[in-house]
């Protein structure tokens, strides 16, 4: 991407996606090193990029701003590099509309399967956050029918969940939300409580159930 002038960008790849791909390359490479010292040119690169998609996603193009949310919001959340040396630049942007806006587009776009692998994908890279508003455009969006296939697939991977499978653990309140907020049914709710809040690092019941009220 180029700077024409004070806050106006231009494409310089052709197409969003490739100059997405390109701004991340350069990323990696050390371009945008201590971005805060040379005057955010990296962040405001980044917000702009990010208008772009919001104009994508209120088009109706789908495709093309799931792919980019995707790139540039991965490219934030992982915590291994930071490419551009702020404390938490995720803090400095509009996540929970970006979240919201991703996982419209994948379920516009994708099967049920295809959905809840997404969603896995993206439990792993931001073990660090949580956004509720990935869960809530599942619960709010899904047809009554696909609702039901992608629980079916949360409670299949939460067998497999350990106490130190930190990423996957969202998988485990995202059923205590189901079973509260969307069934309202506090028997499942307490069963499910009983079951996961040992593998949540909890020896006491009542104090999980008073976090959990805590967080929501």
């Amino acid at each position: 991407m180029k700077i024409i002038k004070k806050y106006e960008y231009k494409l310089s790849e052709g197409n969003l996606d490739k100059d997405i791909d390109k701004f991340i390359k350069e990323a990696k490479n050390g371009t945008y090193q201590m971005d805060h010292r040379y005057g955010q040119e990296g962040l405001k690169i980044i917000k702009a990029y990010f208008r772009m998609i919001k104009d994508e996603f209120k088009n109706e193009n789908y495709k093309v701003a799931r792919d980019c949310y995707k790139k540039l919001m991965f490219l934030l959340l992982q915590n291994e590099e930071n490419y551009f040396d702020y404390e938490d630049i995720v803090g400095r942007l509009n996540f929970k509309e970006y979240i919201t806006n991703y996982f419209t587009c994948l379920i516009k776009l994708c099967t049920v399967e295809e959905l809840f692998n997404e969603y896995m994908e993206y439990l792993k890279v931001k073990e660090d956050y949580y956004f509720p508003e990935a869960e809530k455009t599942i619960l709010e969006c899904l047809t009554t029918e696909q609702f039901a296939q992608f629980r079916i697939l949360l409670e299949q991977k939460a067998k497999e969940i350990k106490h130190d499978d930190y990423a996957m653990q969202d998988i485990l309140t995202f059923l205590l939300d189901i079973a509260r907020k969307k069934e309202h049914n506090e028997e499942k709710f307490k069963e499910l409580s009983m079951k996961f809040a040992p593998i949540l690092g909890y020896g006491d019941l009542k104090q999980f159930l008073e976090d959990y009220e805590d967080d929501r």
